[in-house]
């Protein structure tokens, strides 16, 4: 804390040099550097941060190293070898400037980019705010408004490059506008799994409409009641399970819903081995799509509890798979998340691994290196987390902050392994991939 209000001093950007141990009081996504405080080593760096137009830069003198002197050349350097010096320096130069311009065009696109999201997700709120109470009230335009909502979503996921994200995750538990941002997130999960599906565009409509309605009931639950718990006892009685049915009950009130919409928000949660509620149905009773929105609403109900999209991603891949269908919980898997190779993550049991190879039909349960020591990521042992159902991803790991040296003379565990690894490929620090996904 000290060392915070007595050293640090303002500086500007035009009166930074190489050498200044320097702090930026900016957000991440600001500029391109992996640490805010640093020591300035490059004429780049410099580059970047004049480019980027950083404001609040503080610079710690007592840490800050003066460049070293510059020697002047030899009495005996021949006008060739200056002319020689002088065009590298130029090159460097004119390579620090490019590299500069293309950082801070980065950073503003960046900078656009998320404006716009934030922007968009504004839009969705507001939206979503005016349909739940439309809805409720048995407003008669109802359904258009729901068909406007739906054309809105679609627009954006059709015309969005990001991966897909949950909304809901950060409204506050217990509340209508929770409960609304579910059915936007419902809306965006469907649609893309149809998609991924082939379903025609009448049954995407179907699906898509009674995903932004087949949690209406709940905002007529009292509070405790609208974020599910899974294995929660007052979640098992019929006040709550017959909520299906005063979603249909709503929608009827309003006018407008086709009879397939009303029958799949019913039976979301229905399920094949009759466990299911408000009905108990079995088998062929239940719709296709009504099992496919089910998938979704199980997803969001794991999601509840502060669980990962990871965590509840592999729930459903280990336990739901013969409920909804594996066709459905793999393109739902497929949808939110994808670990690339080469990423580094975390293994429910603590270790550190880094994913080798992806499978199609289970993409939250990789190939994986396993490393025993975390500190040093010098041996491993190959596992596949399909076979060993006791093991699951927790989070990937960022680690472009780590010395490469944590790489570096890897070197197979005595273990058997299924394959060879690549030691060149092993040595480099790898970019760590988020989880999450698009509005």
């Amino acid at each position: 804390m000290s060392t915070d209000t007595v050293d640090w001093e303002p500086i500007g950007a035009e009166a930074l040099r190489i050498g200044h141990f320097i702090k930026i009081d900016h957000r991440w996504f600001d500029h391109p550097f992996v640490r805010r405080s640093f020591q300035i080593s490059s004429e780049r760096e410099l580059g970047v941060i004049r480019e980027v137009q950083l404001t609040r830069i503080f610079v710690d003198h007592k840490r800050s190293t003066q460049p070293a002197p510059q020697t002047a050349p030899p009495p005996e350097a021949t006008a060739a070898a200056q002319a020689s010096a002088e065009a590298d320096a130029a090159a460097f130069e004119a390579e620090a400037a490019a590299t500069a311009q293309a950082e801070a065009a980065r950073i503003r696109a960046q900078r656009v980019s998320l404006d716009a999201a934030s922007a968009r997700d504004r839009v969705t709120l507001e939206r979503a705010r005016a349909l739940l109470p439309a809805l409720g009230s048995g407003d008669p335009t109802g359904a258009s408004m729901v068909d406007e909502f739906i054309d809105y979503l679609v627009a954006i996921l059709n015309n969005s490059t990001t991966p897909l994200t949950l909304m809901a995750a950060a409204a506050p538990r217990r509340s209508s506008m929770r409960l609304v941002l579910q059915m936007a997130d419902a809306v965006s999960l469907v649609a893309v799994v149809g998609k991924r599906m082939g379903l025609a565009k009448e049954q995407l409509r179907t699906l898509t409409q009674a995903a932004a309605t087949h949690s209406v009931g709940l905002a007529r639950m009292p509070p405790q009641l609208i974020d599910e718990e899974p294995g929660d006892e007052q979640f098992q009685g019929p006040a709550f399970r017959n909520y299906p049915l005063l979603s249909a009950s709503i929608l009827n009130k309003c006018g407008g819903f086709p009879p397939d919409v009303l029958r799949l928000v019913v039976q979301h949660r229905e399920r094949p081995d009759g466990s299911g509620f408000p009905r108990g149905l079995s088998a062929d009773a239940i719709h296709p799509l009504a099992l496919m929105l089910g998938a979704v609403r199980e997803f969001q109900i794991r999601c509840n509890n502060d669980t990962s999209p990871v965590l509840a991603l592999a729930y459903l891949h280990r336990h739901c798979r013969e409920i909804h269908g594996a066709e459905i919980i793999g393109h739902l898997a497929s949808a939110m998340l994808v670990y690339p190779v080469g990423t580094y993550v975390q293994l429910s049991d603590g270790r550190v691994a880094r994913i080798v190879g992806v499978n199609e039909a289970a993409r939250t349960a990789p190939m994986v290196d396993v490393y025993e020591d975390r500190s040093a990521l010098h041996e491993w042992t190959t596992l596949d987390l399909s076979q060993a159902p006791a093991l699951s991803i927790v989070r990937a790991l960022d680690t472009s902050y780590l010395p490469p040296r944590m790489f570096a003379a890897p070197r197979p565990a005595a273990a058997a392994l299924p394959k060879k690894a690549d030691p060149e490929t092993q040595g480099e620090a790898p970019e760590a991939a988020q989880a999450s996904g698009a509005k």
